[in-house]
């Protein structure tokens, strides 16, 4: 017999029990058999049903105590029907993704195929499940429409898998992310909800991808959105800054409005049951593995076929992958915006280490941002006046300072630091003249140690920076006649008015040295000596 509608079978009760017609007079005026109508009142007599039905019962309940399942049916193995009961009404738990019908029916199906028994099909399984479970009307849910390479949502799952530390057993975060019109879908494990790893899952979610849909709409939690309202919310700088550079609009959902994001929180149940279930009997001791296996799962996932018949990932490469848009150049990299204030030795703190602004700034507040690579210094938020920038130290208590950034009675004291500040000397030497670099070379061979004339040497170069370049080199010159190495016998000079054209200096006389086979001036000297 066809099975029959529930209108139709409360339309033979209400005419039977609240009209008193016949069978003949019902069947016509229902639009079905007499022998239908028969089996309808006898299945209702047998359950103690007439009309006006009660307020409670439900189309659901109404079938079920109709047509109750028959346990007899030979061949077919039975649930633990209690157990699975159970299973499915235990409250919600942190780590505990929450079991559903299909994952209850594919473990009672296994084992009964491993009894060699055989099992019901998924919808007899949900059939006879549905009698034991109190019904209940579900909300009228709306249906939407979501253009190609449009829509982008993303969302934590709630639920978590376990990793296995040197401390114990830690929970780690499910980032989903899902675009709107063909269900695509990406996840992947994090530390936690930190705005760092809530970002930087977002990037690795559009390269995923392929392609960076237009608007993206996210939870209102702390590592999105800093200050949450309905009208004007203010992003988290970070997830500001990657939204601009792959040119998505972020939109917030409403506070306790998961329907402004059911794509993804529909995601969230299907990723829960279909790969954190699978995985929840693994161990794993490092992000890096428990992602590789989350990468198996969710590819196959992605490639199962859907109630429509197609697979998520056909229908993005058909429809929506054409639409996304394309991702620029070079990813986006991660940064952290900290706010500031410059110490006296002119630098900021950042992450136990010290990086320079220019000498002007000493006490004022600023703003850092960290990145992957690179320190920025900033007078305000949001990265308008950049003040600094330095390659991002390791380790701690490291300086990283630009020469330029440092005052110039501080300069001397940095390099005077270099191994190879004599060169340092001699090119600034250099620069004043011929003279001052031959006197500033004798000043450094005339000393035990180079490093004792480095002051000598600096207070040459000071002279020629207030009295100019020209004269002090004359003076060298006089001072490497009389062989003065000091720099005080230069200030005497400038002091007394020294300094003045350069003169040339007098070249040594050229003396013949002593030799066996030189005659001295004697023998030429002696008339009587000389050879005719």
């Amino acid at each position: 017999m066809k099975r029959i509608g529930m209108n139709d079978i409360k339309d033979i009760l209400r005419h039977r029990h609240g009209l008193g017609l016949t069978r003949d007079q019902i069947a016509a005026a229902v639009g079905v058999s007499s022998g239908t109508v028969s089996h309808v009142l006898e299945r209702a007599s047998a359950a103690g049903l007439t009309w006006p039905l009660p307020e409670d019962i439900d189309d659901d309940a109404l079938r079920a105590r109709l047509y109750p399942p028959c346990e007899r049916d030979s061949g077919h193995v039975q649930p633990d029907w209690d157990a699975v009961v159970k299973e499915l009404e235990k409250p919600r738990k942190r780590r505990r993704a929450r079991l559903t019908r299909r994952q209850l029916w594919k473990e009672y199906r296994d084992e009964a195929v491993a009894r060699g028994a055989t099992a019901y099909s998924y919808s007899q399984f949900c059939a006879r499940l549905k009698a034991r479970l109190k019904g209940g009307a579900g909300k009228t849910e709306m249906r939407f429409e979501y253009a190609p390479g449009l829509w982008g949502l993303s969302d934590f799952s709630g639920k978590t898998l376990g990793l296995r530390t040197g401390r114990g057993e830690k929970d780690v975060e499910m980032f989903v992310a899902v675009l709107a019109h063909s269900d695509m879908t990406y996840v992947e494990a994090v530390p936690d909800q930190s705005a760092r790893h809530w970002t930087m899952a977002h990037r690795r979610a559009v390269e995923y991808f392929g392609g960076v849909p237009e608007r993206w709409i996210i939870d209102n939690l702390k590592a999105g959105v800093d200050r949450p309202d309905r009208e004007e919310p203010r992003l988290n700088p970070s997830f500001r800054e990657l939204a601009k550079h792959y040119n998505t609009a972020v939109l917030p959902a409403r506070s306790g409005q998961p329907t402004d994001k059911a794509k993804v929180e529909a995601a969230v149940g299907a990723i829960q049951t279909r790969i954190l279930l699978e995985l929840r009997h693994e161990i794993f001791f490092s992000l890096d593995t428990m992602n590789a296996a989350i990468r198996c799962e969710l590819d196959r996932f992605n490639e199962a076929p859907m109630a429509c018949g197609e697979s998520r990932r056909a229908i993005f490469e058909a429809s929506e992958r054409a639409h996304l848009q394309p991702l620029p150049a070079h990813p986006w990299e991660w940064g952290e915006w900290l706010e500031r204030k410059v110490g006296p030795n002119g630098h900021v703190r950042v992450e136990r280490n010290y990086y320079s602004v220019p000498e002007g700034y000493k006490g004022h507040d600023v703003h850092a941002r960290l990145g992957e690579r690179m320190v920025e210094v900033f007078l305000d938020k949001g990265g308008k006046q950049r003040i600094a920038v330095h390659r991002r130290r390791n380790g701690r208590n490291q300086y990283a300072t630009t020469p330029e950034h440092m005052p110039d009675r501080l300069k001397a004291v940095q390099d005077i630091r270099k191994p190879d500040y004599d060169d340092i000397l001699l090119g600034r030497a250099r620069q004043i003249g011929s003279n001052a670099v031959a006197w500033a070379e004798r000043c450094f061979a005339s000393r035990d140690f180079p490093e004792q004339a480095f002051a000598t040497v600096q207070g040459m170069i000071r002279l020629a920076d207030d009295h100019g370049a020209e004269r002090l080199d004359a003076l060298c010159a006089e001072a490497l006649d009389l062989n003065r190495l000091a720099s005080g016998f230069l200030r005497e000079r400038i002091k007394n008015g020294g300094g003045g054209p350069l003169r040339p200096r007098a070249q040594a006389p050229e003396t013949i040295p002593d030799h066996g086979n030189i005659r001295g001036g004697n023998y030429y000297g002696n008339d009587e000596g000389a050879t005719p």
